[in-house]
Parts: structure tokens; C-alpha cells; sequence
């Protein structure tokens, strides 16, 4: 029988924290015209216009990666990481589209070390967060299966993931590949229930290593795959997946009523395993549910006419593609070249891209039309 990995929960709860933070850091690496630098894709805030000058975004950001990694090697970890929080939650309500789904998990996993002290004498205390992070990271792959039960997950997302393997196969090969899409929801789901069950836990593991794995391939860095930071997350979670439930998890002397009295539990399990019930109904944000391609997402078309394209600046005008009578503005594409992420699905960033492209010609504003193509009802304003 297969022991896994032999270390202690507080090691475990080091190298975690450890991981995060040197994820985080080299995932706004990655992704580095999201946080500062030139950037023509536009802000969408929450809370009004940006009051941080577009130059001075490096400085803010800069901020966050010295306090994450300040908090590796100086006293007062805790302090530092929430300094660090603090100033990233402030980015993200200016714009918006710095919620990905990496990010949020990432996040909400160091909040937990906001509460641990540190202390490994009190087996119940550590216990209790560590379960607490192993729910968090359990409930990433069954709502993110969850999300996938749609026909636009297999259509659209799942086709662009397995889409190097058109050069490898023949068409009909392609086409069933395609077709053993179905079973990847239930996979995740599988593989998010059975992290929680230990007689299964193994298998589990087994299953969500593959799945990573077979992600590190397929989304490999390339002209078509220009999201890194979801590419790098794979090999993140790997490391994570070992360390959160391979091996012995539990203390011989653990008592759940201890978690049961942290507050922080019921915040979490709400955050994590209540509110993304509530996706599909519109009632939780899609991105709050740590959902990676879903294909459940809302989006709109930018319909442009060749009159408007003209007036466009240059560099975006390869993103108009003919369709019929008029032109479709391609602004995932555009997102993820600018930005190396996917474009946030929410009304606010469409309007706020719908804005820039009529700002380009005032004249020109009845030439470009805002659709939206979503089943769930979005305001937006034309």
C-alpha cells in the first residue's frame, strides 16, 4: 500500500505557504501588462475612475511582490501577507479583470495563514486550517467540473484546449477526442469529492496528477496560448495537491468539534461550498467560484463596420474578422495578447472595452454595435 509523502502538517503548512507565495510572485511575472506597464485594453473598476496613475502601477505592484517575499524570510509573516492582501484587493477594484481565477485561489489560501501562528504544540489548531485549506482546494475541482456541464464547455473551451492534437490526428480521431470531452466535468467533480474521501483519496490523486499533467502539454506557452500564468498554475497545483492530501493528513489526536468553533471554517465553507451552487442563477460571480475555462461564461459581439475599422487604431484591426455583412471585433484576443490572461466574462469590462472602441471616433459611435450573447440577463449599456 502506498504511503505517500511522509511529512508532518506543519511542514506541510510551510512549504505550502512557500508555494503560494512564489506562485503569486511569478504568476504577475507572468502576466505583468495586467498589473502595470502599457496596456490599451482599459481599466474597469468597481469603485469609480482610477485614481492610480497607469506609470505608478508598477509601484504598487512592485510593493506586493517585496512584502510577499519579505514575508519568507523576516519576522511578522502574518503582517506582512496581509499588508500585501490589502494592496491587491485595492488593484483588483480598479480593474477588475485582475480577478483570475489563479489569483483568487492563491489569495484566499494565504488568508488562512493570516489566522495560523505558526504554532505546532496545539495538533487541533493546526489541524483545523489545514483542513480548511484542503476544502478550499478540494472545492476548485468540483465546481469547476460543475461549471462544465454545458454544451458551450465542449463547443468552445475544451475544443481550443485538445486543439494540438488536430496536427497529430486525423479528423474523425479529432472529432472523438472531442466527444470524450463529456466525461471531464464528472472527472473534476470525481476527482474534488474524492480528495475529502480517504478510501478513494488515492485515486484521486492519481486522476487530478494526470489531469495536470495532460494541461501542462496542451496549454503549453505558444502564439495560440498566451495565458502563462494558467499554464503556470498547473505545475503549482501539483505541488499543492501532494502536499494537501497525499500521505497522512490527520492527527491521531485531532478533535473536529475544535474546527467547528473557528469562524473561519463557516466563512470559508460559504465562500468555497455554498455561494457557487449559485453560479448558473447569476447570483455569485462566475470568477469567485476559482471556475478555470468553464464555457459557461458570458461574453458579447462587437459588431464593427468597415467604416469603423478604418478609424480604429492600427493595432487593433486585425482583431475585426469579416462575418456577413459587418465585423466581429475579437476582444479575447485582444485581451489575452495585451494582457497574457483571459478577458474578465462580466458587463462591466465589456462596457468599458465598448467605450474605448467608439472613444477612437465619436462620429463613428451607430458603427459600432454591443450584442450580448449569454443566457443570463446582463446590463449593459449600448
Amino acid at each position: 500500500m502506498m504511503d505517500g509523502l511522509k511529512i508532518s502538517i506543519p511542514q506541510r503548512m510551510m512549504l505550502l505557504r512557500i508555494i503560494l507565495i512564489i506562485s503569486l510572485v511569478i504568476s504577475v511575472l507572468l502576466s505583468l501588462n495586467l498589473w502595470c506597464g502599457y496596456r490599451a485594453v482599459p481599466y474597469s473598476s468597481l469603485i469609480g475612475a482610477n485614481p492610480i496613475h497607469p506609470s505608478f502601477d508598477l509601484v504598487y505592484i512592485a510593493i506586493v511582490m517585496l512584502l510577499w517575499l519579505a514575508s519568507l524570510f523576516f519576522n511578522r509573516q502574518r503582517l506582512l501577507m496581509f499588508l500585501a492582501f490589502v494592496i491587491c484587493v485595492v488593484l483588483v477594484l480598479f480593474d477588475i479583470n485582475r480577478l483570475q481565477p489563479w489569483f483568487y485561489i492563491y489569495n484566499s489560501m494565504l488568508v488562512v495563514f493570516l489566522f495560523y501562528d505558526g504554532r505546532v504544540d496545539d495538533s487541533n489548531k493546526f489541524t483545523s486550517y489545514f483542513i480548511i485549506l484542503q476544502i478550499i482546494f478540494a472545492s476548485v475541482y468540483f465546481f469547476c467540473g460543475l461549471s462544465q456541464l454545458n454544451k458551450l464547455f465542449i463547443d468552445s473551451d475544451f475544443s481550443e484546449i485538445i486543439s494540438p492534437l488536430r496536427n497529430m490526428v486525423s479528423e474523425r480521431q479529432f472529432f472523438f477526442f472531442k466527444k470524450m470531452g463529456v466525461i471531464v466535468p464528472y472527472l473534476l467533480m470525481f476527482i474534488g469529492i474524492g480528495l475529502i474521501i480517504s478510501p478513494i483519496r488515492y485515486l484521486a490523486i492519481t486522476l487530478g496528477l494526470l489531469v495536470h499533467f495532460l494541461l501542462l502539454i496542451f496549454l503549453f506557452p505558444s502564439h495560440k496560448n498566451g495565458n502563462y500564468a494558467l499554464w503556470f498554475s498547473n505545475l503549482a497545483f501539483i505541488l499543492m495537491l501532494l502536499l494537501l492530501f497525499s500521505g497522512k493528513t490527520k492527527q491521531r489526536y485531532f478533535s473536529p468539534t475544535f474546527l467547528f468553533q473557528m469562524p473561519l471554517f463557516y466563512f470559508m465553507a460559504v465562500l468555497f461550498v455554498i455561494m457557487p451552487f449559485f453560479n448558473n442563477s447569476g447570483k455569485w460571480p462566475d470568477y469567485l467560484s476559482s471556475n478555470f475555462k468553464s464555457g459557461n461564461k458570458n461574453s458579447v459581439r462587437f459588431s464593427l463596420s468597415e467604416k469603423a475599422r478604418e478609424h480604429m487604431p492600427t493595432s487593433l484591426r486585425r482583431y475585426c474578422n469579416p462575418t456577413y455583412s459587418f465585423l466581429d471585433f475579437d476582444y479575447k484576443s485582444w485581451c489575452l495578447y495585451e494582457l497574457n490572461v483571459e478577458c474578465y466574462p462580466e458587463p462591466r469590462v465589456f462596457n468599458s472595452i465598448y467605450n474605448y472602441l467608439k472613444e477612437s471616433d465619436k462620429q463613428l459611435v451607430k458603427e459600432i454595435e454591443l450584442q450580448l450573447v449569454a443566457k443570463q440577463k446582463l446590463l449593459l449599456k449600448p
